[in-house]
């Protein structure tokens, strides 16, 4: 089975172990021959995966162990991120042990030969003289860690501030970041404090938003040749990075670069915006319309002029769309073409949600999560898939004014509240649609994941003036309430969250077509309120408002709404910035 996985591109063994896909056959070989799980976790762009599939997992004595003692299940990260989050041991590769049932036994990250020898030889040990014993405490932990946590607790502005103390701890005032070294990108730290300096404009979150994205841009995290941004860097000063390039960092760096950029007179910000989407549009788009995974690190490669690098073959690109990926870079780019007032990557945009639309849904309209080239959409009822499709199909309704992408959104978030919804508040990361084996049987609510969703369903609720979907945000955020200080700076999805849920109440209604709105979308997404929603509506629909009183004959027009209670029509910019200030001022 081993043409079924995909190992180091450098020479290597580790196609001799019998490797097996996550299923019911794996485990019921383990459960029939008692033998314990060797669950590898991996990724295609993962530099040390590669290393151990060149020197553990081509060590013939490794090779034989492994084959004679274990049942051995490989996982792309990627492509299984619910079997991921339940079994990494902190980093790629994951080497987990499992009893057959799933339970986890022992786990490490990468492991040389004589390390996983002795590994091996005592995990089956044992397993063999402990069998029972195992089985039996892996029933009480699976008991224990299915008890959930209700939604309680108050939720209060404070949170918010103490997620910004948290940030400010941790900032480093001298490279700019988070941490020492290895230093991530921490894209949702840059988001959160983005949106926190635009609300109140305090400049000291500014500063610390702006001095990492431009030590990250003009030092070794950026690939001053092709474009794009490296993975992380392995040092604190950003100079020397590790060269994976990876979709999901583009999608959120080019959101916040896109935003900075029509927000700020900082001209570098537009010239890394301008560049990193050169990159992801040369390199990571993939003919139907969605994104590749990733690129390879190749440290030789990347160190190169462009000249010499023309002679050689780049690194190894995965042409596998992962929905989430595709749906958080269809975001970005809508974010990204209002920035640059470029009609050509709105087209992309809409062509990539089209794409989604069209290509990756199941029966319940919900995202598959991967699909291959010339394949055919694969691991339904990921969580993850829908929350980002759903923010992005938001993005572009705000940003392009079509109407299509806010219904999308609207039944994006019916089918989610129908499938992942926890009777005790949150939802769930997977519906159960695929096989609950070993620990995915215990369905996680997770912090990142809920929070983007509670923001989502604010910005509907604010779109729509919708009480129910702010209500099952605010249940969704009390999930969190007393134990997201543990999460310390990696809060920072719920406290963004937070910031909506008590601020962003207020919206502007455009009435007319998307083209003959443009203008005034223009300006109402200018207007110094981050949370402001932006909602375009054909003058037909108006009459279904009016309530608000709208006028579906006069068009364009634009009305600046609380609820159900909305300003005089505005039908020039100036007419509906003075309307902002006036009300802004009461």
């Amino acid at each position: 089975m081993s043409s079924e996985f995909h190992f180091s591109p450098r020479p290597n063994r580790a196609a001799e172990i019998a490797w097996q896909t996550w299923g019911e056959a794996a485990f019921a070989q383990a459960e029939r021959e008692q033998k314990p799980i060797l669950l590898a976790i991996s990724a295609v762009w993962c530099h040390w995966c590669h290393v151990m599939d060149e020197t553990s997992y081509s060590d013939s004595r490794v090779i034989e162990r492994i084959n004679e003692r274990f049942v051995p299940v490989r996982v792309d990260n990627d492509r299984r991120p619910d079997v991921n989050a339940r079994y990494n041991q902190g980093g790629w590769p994951t080497t987990a042990f499992l009893a057959p049932a799933g339970a986890l036994l022992a786990g490490a990250t990468y492991m040389p030969p004589e390390q996983m020898l002795g590994a091996l030889d005592q995990i089956a040990n044992f397993y063999k003289e402990h069998r029972e014993h195992v089985e039996e405490r892996a029933v009480d932990l699976r008991k224990e860690s299915s008890a959930e946590r209700p939604a309680s607790g108050e939720l209060r502005e404070t949170m918010i501030a103490r997620v910004l103390e948290e940030i400010s701890d941790a900032y480093d005032p001298e490279y700019g970041g988070f941490g020492t070294e290895p230093k991530f990108p921490m894209t949702d730290v840059l988001d959160f404090l983005l949106q926190e300096y635009r609300a109140s404009g305090d400049q000291r979150l500014y500063d610390m938003l702006a001095k990492t994205l431009l030590a990250m841009s003009s030092g070794g995290m950026y690939d001053r040749v092709e474009g794009g941004f490296f993975r992380y860097s392995t040092t604190r000063d950003w100079s020397i990075p590790h060269f994976e390039k990876m979709t999901e960092d583009h999608a959120a760096l080019l959101r916040i670069l896109a935003e900075l950029t029509r927000t700020t007179r900082n001209e570098a910000f537009r010239t890394t915006l301008e560049s990193a989407l050169r990159y992801v549009r040369t390199v990571l788009r993939v003919p139907s319309g969605f994104f590749a995974g990733s690129q390879d690190a190749d440290e030789a490669y990347f160190a190169l002029p462009l000249d010499e690098r023309r002679k050689r073959e780049a690194p190894y690109v995965d042409r596998t769309s992962y929905s989430n990926w595709t749906a958080a870079m269809a975001g970005a780019f809508a974010l990204a073409a209002a920035a640059l007032e470029d009609d050509g990557v709105m087209g992309e945009a809409q062509g990539a949600l089209d794409a989604l639309h069209e290509r990756m849904r199941d029966e319940n309209g919900l995202l598959y999560h991967f699909l291959e080239p010339g394949g055919t959409p694969q691991v339904r009822g990921l969580l993850t898939d829908q929350v980002a499709y759903l923010r992005a199909l938001l993005d572009a309704h705000e940003t392009s004014g079509e109407p299509r992408f806010l219904a999308r959104a609207r039944d994006v978030a019916a089918a989610t509240d129908g499938t992942f919804a926890s009777p005790n508040g949150g939802f769930y990361d997977h519906a159960g649609a695929e096989e609950q084996l070993g620990n995915l049987a215990v369905r996680q609510r997770p912090l990142a994941d809920n929070s983007l969703l509670a923001e989502n369903y604010l910005r509907l609720a604010v779109l729509d003036d919708d009480d129910a979907k702010r209500a099952a945000a605010e249940r969704t955020l009390q999930v969190y309430a007393s134990n997201y200080g543990a999460m310390r700076m990696f809060a920072a999805p719920f406290a963004r969250a937070l910031r909506r849920f008590f601020g962003g109440t207020a919206s502007v209604v455009l009435v007319g077509t998307p083209g003959q709105t443009s203008d005034l979308r223009e300006t109402a997404r200018a207007l110094p309120d981050p949370l402001l929603a932006v909602r375009t509506i054909a003058p037909d629909d108006a009459k279904t408002l009016g309530d608000r009183g709208m006028d579906p004959k006069l068009t364009p027009a634009a009305y600046l709404c609380r609820g159900n209670v909305c300003s005089a029509p505005a039908t020039t910019a100036a007419d509906l910035r003075d309307a902002f200030e006036a009300r802004d001022g009461s």
